[in-house]
């Protein structure tokens, strides 16, 4: 039923099955068998004529095997009327017989024949053209572009191909000539053109009737008998013998190296016969070609073209002629699979420990095609490996990236074999024609997969000479494979091995990774795993020494302070150090040591600089208020570079330097402390004279202060922070405290007396200039707000209440007004700051003070944080 639709349709079952390589040359060809629209096709390939068959490229559907599809439309037959039917069924004699004889020599048949209303069909093994096609572009290029130990090869693969049929298949092929030799996609040649086949006896044993050579002018040349390749005893004598077939190939032989058959007949019996006459002159011999023909040839073709089969040379003998024994056959010969996989697996190593020598002899199309294809075929036995590999690289070189693709695929599952490790070694030492030959994402998804396992291969050789291709592909690679896989593999191997060598040459990875690496990485992942190093190796300490030496530009202070400085100064004294070694440590001890004070000073010296300009700019305020002369700036037109002139240069701050390390990646008591977050910097250059005041601080008419821009006091106490609550401290008459007049540092002479609340209004101390805040200016961006005495009990608040009273009031900024009548307030006590959000967690934030204040409760402890250096 399927073959009947089929044929309504006009096409045939099998191409419904395949993908074509490029269009087919049937009109009537269903959309199903070309390549979908906008779709190329996976490997697009020419299509090519052998006879009347088109042959075109194409690959299964479901198995993805490339094929060759062969084609006969129908109506190329139109003009043909009485011979029709004869010519295809010639042409399916022709597919017939191949579909019966089975030789790795004889084209193999995918398959069967179809015939469907407007053609035929079959498909075979995949082909790239006939030796027909060969011939024909010499005449157009004058050479036949053919190698000599191609030939010698394909002749002897025709030749056991003949012999299958004369001694097997009982029969003689009649109609060898170049249209019926293919050649496959490995080079080999196989036997085709089968359709004047002759049995040399028919099934009863009686000798096969004798058909004559009738050339018919009006039938397709294609199909009929080629009088230029026939034997003349044939023709002329009647005689059907094996022998017919070897005269044919002796013309075949003789056209490939001449460029034409020995004799020209025309279609023409007469013709044949007085060319026959000239064998014996040997008329087919002169020529320039002839000439430069070598000598085995012109021995072996006298042998072959004769008048009679009596003296022609025999198919069993043809293998041991001279022409036939280079060194190059003998190897081919060797390689072929069905000799190679009879051989035992010494036989086997020999013979490719040698190829690697001879490769040279062979033409780039036979390497590529035959020799290679070949070798990675073998590829399943890992004995052989370390001998195939070697040949398979040697032959790559010549390859484009896309013929490399080919070979890829088959390379990749020996990446994962760590045993033996020559496999790996090989794979390693030809790295560069990985990279050569591959796309960068080819290289990093397919190839790096070799290091990863060679970095975990338990061999020494094999991580040696890994680690020694480190440095090249850190050129090559993205940052991110180096920092995410890499470096990861890299450091899994330091902790681990145990060996000398190799801890050297992972510390030389690390180096060469340092231009690659961000500041994050080495700081969090590289330093701290150098830290751990306790061994007193020279070779160890000289290659570490290198690593921080490269980081020392891109690591944090903060870093090399704690933690690479101790350690070089600790592997300085190493007892194994020689002299040169050590002042090469003190060398770059200095050099680190020498940017760590440059940067930490210019740091110093920007903080103590933008104290200075808020010292300033709080100081020259109006007395009667905090406000500028230009009035009151708001937060959105500060933030967005608004405000008045004066204001500006108070909010300037000096670029900040970004730290990378987080407090708790350095796992560091003394990193994380509260008083490692705040710069305490001299005091500023013109302080302002002390008031009167027990405090210092500057009084301020209670008329002028308005307390509706105070929120209801809420205890604010944070749970998170590490510090101890602030405790005030009892004053000491004989020893008052002075506000900013020390220059040498921030005054935390500080104390207070706990007082009972008063329910009066309150009398406001004059404005006092502020205490130097311990936090820098870095930290915000924005000047610091100062702490001002207000509510008896408040004067003695540190700079840091004092600061976070600004932040706490809403509205109370640098031009608070003051002008509302006196109310009673309830009394105030300092809490433990909680910063707002975005602030860092060293910056201490006002809260409103508790309402509950009581001298007998307040204990010495509650202000003992006040003080960082306690």
């Amino acid at each position: 039923m399927l073959s009947v639709a089929s044929s309504l349709f006009g096409k045939t079952s099998t191409l419904g099955a395949y993908t074509l390589h490029s269009a087919g040359p049937s009109p009537s060809s269903s959309s199903t068998n070309l390549p979908a629209a906008g779709r190329s096709s996976p490997r697009p390939s020419r299509s090519f004529n052998v006879g009347l068959w088109k042959v075109v490229g194409a690959t299964h559907k479901t198995t993805g095997k490339d094929v060759s599809v062969w084609v006969f439309e129908k109506r190329v037959l139109d003009g043909v009327r009485n011979g029709r039917d004869w010519v295809l069924e010639q042409l399916k004699k022709e597919a017939t017989a191949l579909s019966r004889l089975r030789h790795p020599d004889v084209l193999h048949m995918v398959e069967p024949l179809e015939e469907s209303r407007t053609e035929l069909t079959f498909v075979t093994e995949t082909v790239s053209g006939s030796l027909g096609n060969v011939l024909a572009s010499a005449k157009k290029n004058g050479e036949v572009d053919l190698d000599e130990v191609e030939i010698q090869k394909g002749t002897l693969q025709v030749a056991r191909a003949l012999g299958f049929l004369h001694t097997q298949a009982k029969s003689v092929h009649l109609n060898l000539s170049p249209d019926a030799i293919l050649v496959n996609a490995k080079g080999d040649w196989k036997l085709s053109g089968l359709n004047l086949v002759l049995p040399l006896q028919q099934p009863d044993g009686s000798p096969t009737k004798y058909v004559y050579p009738e050339v018919d002018t009006r039938l397709p040349p294609q199909v009929q008998w080629k009088l230029d390749y026939l034997a003349p005893e044939y023709a002329l004598d009647n005689t059907l013998a094996p022998a017919n077939d070897l005269y044919s190939l002796g013309c075949v032989l003789y056209a490939l190296h001449i460029g034409r058959p020995p004799f020209a007949t025309r279609g023409s019996i007469q013709a044949l016969r007085e060319n026959a006459e000239g064998l014996g002159r040997r008329d087919y011999a002169r020529g320039a070609k002839w000439d430069r023909a070598s000598n085995e040839l012109r021995d072996l073709l006298p042998r072959l073209l004769t008048r009679t089969p009596s003296g022609r040379i025999t198919l069993q003998s043809l293998p041991s002629h001279p022409f036939f024994s280079s060194l190059a056959i003998s190897t081919l010969n060797f390689l072929d699979p069905t000799t190679f996989a009879s051989k035992p697996r010494e036989e086997k190593a020999t013979f490719l420990r040698g190829l690697v020598r001879v490769l040279p002899n062979f033409s780039e199309r036979l390497k590529k095609g035959k020799i290679l294809l070949s070798l990675l075929e073998e590829m399943k036995d890992p004995y052989l490996l370390p001998f195939l590999l070697p040949n398979v690289f040697e032959i790559s070189k010549s390859l484009d990236k896309t013929e490399f693709a080919v070979v890829l695929p088959k390379l990749q599952p020996l990446f994962a074999l760590k045993d033996p490790p020559q496999n790996m070694l090989t794979l390693l030492d030809n790295l560069t024609m990985f990279e050569e030959k591959t796309s960068p994402a080819q290289f990093r998804e397919n190839v790096m997969p070799l290091i990863y396992n060679s970095l975990e291969s338990e061999h020494l050789p094999v991580q040696e000479r890994v680690l020694r291709l480190v440095p090249q592909l850190c050129e090559i690679l993205d940052y991110g494979t180096v920092q995410n896989i890499l470096l990861t593999k890299i450091a899994i191997l330091f902790t681990r091995t145990r060996i000398l060598s190799v801890k050297v040459q992972t510390l030389d990875c690390f180096t060469a990774m340092v231009s690659t690496l961000d500041t994050t990485t080495l700081t969090t992942k590289l330093v701290p795993l150098l830290a751990k190093i306790k061994t007193k190796e020279p070779a160890v300490m000289m290659a570490t020494l290198s690593v921080h030496e490269a980081m020392g530009q891109k690591v944090s202070l903060e870093a090399i302070a704690t933690l690479v400085l101790p350690q070089l100064w600790a592997m300085s004294m190493g007892p194994l150090l020689n002299a040169d070694q050590f002042a090469r440590f003190m060398r770059v001890i200095q050099g680190l040591g020498s940017r760590v004070e440059k940067e930490h000073s210019q740091h110093l010296r920007e903080v103590r600089k933008m104290e200075e300009q808020t010292t300033s700019f709080a100081t020259n305020g109006a007395p009667g208020d905090f406000a500028a002369p230009s009035g009151e700036v708001d937060f959105e037109t500060l933030v967005k570079g608004g405000g008045s002139a004066s204001n500006t240069g108070a909010t300037t701050s000096a670029p900040a330097t970004i730290d990378p390390w987080s407090m708790d990646g350095w796992d560091d008591d003394n990193l994380t402390s509260f008083a490692s977050l705040s710069v305490t910097d001299p005091a500023p250059t013109s302080p302002p004279r002390a008031s009167s005041s027990r405090l210092g601080a500057t009084r301020l008419p209670s008329g002028s202060f308005n307390a509706s821009a105070f929120p209801p006091a809420t205890p604010a106490f944070s749970p998170h922070l590490a510090s101890p609550p602030l405790q005030p401290l009892r004053a000491t008459p004989a020893s008052p405290p002075r506000a900013s007049r020390d220059s040498s540092g921030p005054n935390y002479n500080l104390s207070l007396e706990p007082q009972a609340p008063k329910v009066t209004s309150p009398k406001f101390p004059p404005i006092q200039p502020p205490l130097r805040s311990p936090i820098s200016a870095q930290n915000s961006g924005f000047p610091p707000l100062q702490p001002q005495s207000g509510l008896k009990g408040m004067g003695g608040m540190s700079s840091g209440s004092g600061m976070g009273m600004g932040g706490g009031m809403g509205g109370m900024s640098g031009s608070m007004g003051m002008a509302s009548p006196p109310i009673t307030s309830p009394p105030m006590q300092p809490a433990q700051p909680r910063p707002p959000p975005g602030w860092s967690s060293g910056v201490m934030q006002p809260n409103v003070a508790k309402p509950t204040w009581n001298a007998a409760q307040a204990a010495k402890t509650d202000w003992g944080d006040f003080d960082p250096l306690k």
